[in-house]
């Protein structure tokens, strides 16, 4: 390769890895980041977590060699570098695996760069709730077996079957949930090629045997959930019933299946039209499945799989090849630079959240019939349409970046240039432009390829001085720790403590078991008796939730961001209620005092916030009084 080429190349990666930065910034441990991090504390150096509502009913965690690989990591290297190190590692990979695959679907041409700008900007969120999305900026198993699989379909098209399987089995040992979707894809991929691959469905019957003799997990296949158990999955895991799902989340899969359908039918049948086809295949059977099994049958054993996470690779290569099938559409003159402009449209849609799916794949249907009857459209239609959806674009693009930067502006105005910049630079309308000229500036021989590489380098110091947005209490969790917290000396080991809103702090600070934390909840679909702990205590707990709720949603319509601040704070006669029970926690911490003298008050060090304060009380106190 030249070494202008080389230049251009290196400017373009440096670019995407900015992006991808500026699209993910770290936030420290937080959403399932946190069960992760209780299960590997709970292997290692806090055993009293076993008394925690999260794992006493039983967990998944035997599932996963995930606590034995980070507990070991975690004493060595500390958490902060555990996690930064292996998220950066896990986002190289998949970012290689993801121009691995685009170099085998275009061997020449932007395609790959483009696709891979597309992967690390545009929304990871997949499946229901949009809680869940693919290379999160927090360490979980899934960080493990992404790219893993990502690896093996590049090894699946190379034909090395072999390799495959191997990749599929590790990610499999991290994550069998992630997994075992990417293998049913593998399957059909396979079986398109050579019919003996059906063998492989003896499975199935092997898996009745097993759930005959009463062999767990597979018994569940056999079992429904009880109208509590139930119950209580609707209310905490909503994500995994379609029946939970928004008719915009629903029609997010539908416009991934509708982008892999047309590549597949512009393309020439190879590999990776195979791949395309088993990819749909597998989507519109598993989701078959889910709606079947668990909204109807409500079976225990097809739930708890979450067959519908095959969306996760579904929208994965959509979102990747969407740039290609754009290109493509507009090359085919008439009206099909319109169809290329409403699918744009649409995947902007999808990206920023707003509940016009019906609309945008409408939209998009619509031109492309149009396109397809109409050969030869006039000029002035074509361009009044297609200015039309361009700036339909533009200004969903401005609306949304409208309120991102005001919800930045009231919420931390600390930060507000360093986050706010980085929100703007990451969104997709505008890193598209910015990579556009970036492109065009290093066509531009030597130099304009100089300096090309030059502000992709700006570009991405500015990223990663911009990536850490911790919050000050997530930053101290992290932090390595000289001594224990200074609330550990006034609590035995295996106390039990609640810290409102909050369960991360409790395990990673404190290493004590957390009385109650929605979070806690994540798990119940696996587990009745986890069900039944964590329900008697979310009923005591629930009003303390709702007023804060009600709080924090006055408190946005007026932008204060004080009163916001304030909505942490459980009133003092909930407390007492809580504290007089005979199912109650030991301590608690509080992020403002009460009358009564707590037993020690603590600070975060300052960072990006305000200073604040916390409080730890016993539950003694308030029921004895001031």
């Amino acid at each position: 390769m030249p070494e202008t080429a080389r230049l251009q190349r290196l400017a373009a990666l440096l670019a995407i890895g900015a992006g991808m930065l500026l699209a993910r910034p770290y936030e420290g441990i937080r959403h399932d980041g946190v069960l992760y991090l209780g299960q590997a504390l709970l292997h290692s150096r806090v055993p009293a977590l076993i008394q925690d509502t999260f794992f006493a009913g039983g967990s998944q965690d035997s599932y996963s060699i995930y606590a034995a690989v980070i507990a070991p990591l975690y004493d060595r290297l500390g958490l902060v570098a555990t996690h930064v190190g292996i998220l950066l590692t896990d986002w190289l990979l998949m970012l290689s695996a993801v121009l691995a695959l685009l170099r085998r679907f275009e061997p020449r041409g932007p395609l790959s760069l483009w696709g891979a700008l597309a992967f690390a900007v545009v929304s990871p969120i997949y499946g229901g709730t949009t809680v869940i999305g693919y290379g999160e900026p927090f360490l979980t198993a899934r960080s493990f077996a992404e790219p893993a699989l990502l690896w093996g379909l590049v090894a699946l098209i190379d034909g090395r079957t072999w390799a495959a399987a191997a990749l599929a089995g590790l990610a499999a040992a991290f994550h069998p949930l992630m997994a075992l979707p990417v293998m049913v894809v593998g399957w059909c991929f396979l079986l398109q090629s050579n019919r003996r691959w059906l063998w492989l469905l003896a499975v199935v019957p092997l898996v009745v045997l097993a759930a005959l003799a009463g062999l767990r997990p597979w018994d569940g296949l056999l079992k429904t959930y009880d109208p509590y158990w139930w119950a209580m999955v609707q209310d905490r895991n909503p994500m995994v019933m379609l029946s939970g799902w928004t008719l915009d989340e629903l029609l997010r899969v539908l416009l991934d299946i509708a982008v892999l359908l047309a590549v597949s039918r512009l393309r020439p049948a190879d590999a990776w039209t195979r791949l395309l086809h088993a990819v749909v295949t597998a989507t519109v059977g598993l989701m078959g499945l889910t709606a079947l099994g668990t909204d109807g049958f409500h079976s225990v054993l097809v739930t708890q799989l979450q067959l519908w996470r095959v969306h996760w690779i579904a929208h994965l290569i959509a979102v990747a090849l969407t740039p290609w099938l754009a290109v493509r559409l507009w090359r085919l003159g008439g009206l099909w630079p319109l169809s290329a402009c409403a699918l744009l449209l649409a995947i902007v849609n999808a990206h920023i959240g707003l509940d016009e799916g019906v609309v945008t794949l409408s939209l998009w249907a619509a031109s492309s019939v149009a396109a397809w009857r109409l050969r030869a459209p006039s000029c002035s239609v074509r361009r009044f349409a297609i200015g039309g959806v361009v700036l339909a674009i533009a200004g969903l693009s401005v609306a949304r970046l409208t309120d991102q930067l005001g919800e930045v502006a009231w919420q931390t105005p600390e930060t507000f240039w360093n986050d706010g910049l980085a929100r703007v630079a990451a969104f997709p309308s505008i890193a598209v432009i910015g990579f556009a000229c970036l492109l065009f500036l290093s066509s531009k021989g030597r130099r304009g390829a100089f300096m090309a590489l030059g502000l992709s380098v700006l570009l991405f110091g500015a990223a990663v001085a911009s990536w850490d947005q911790r919050t000050d209490l997530a930053r101290a969790i992290e932090s390595p720790a000289a001594s224990a917290h200074p609330f550990a000396s006034y609590m035995p080991s295996d106390a039990t403590v609640y810290w409102p809103h909050q369960l991360a702090p409790v395990w990673g600070l404190l290493e004590r078991p957390s009385h109650f934390a929605t979070q806690q909840g994540a798990g119940l679909l696996f587990n009745r008796g986890t069900a039944v702990i964590f329900g008697s205590r979310n009923e005591v707990y629930q009003p303390i939730r709702t007023t804060r709720d009600s709080c924090r949603a006055a408190s946005l319509l007026v932008k204060d961001r004080a009163s916001r601040r304030g909505c942490e704070m459980p009133e003092r006669e909930r407390l007492v209620t809580v504290c007089s029970r005979r199912d109650r926690p030991d301590y608690l911490v509080l992020p403002q005092r009460l009358r009564e003298a707590p037993l020690a008050v603590w600070a975060p060090p300052r960072h990006r916030e305000p200073a604040q304060e916390f409080a730890l009380y016993s539950c003694a106190q308030l029921i004895a009084g001031p």
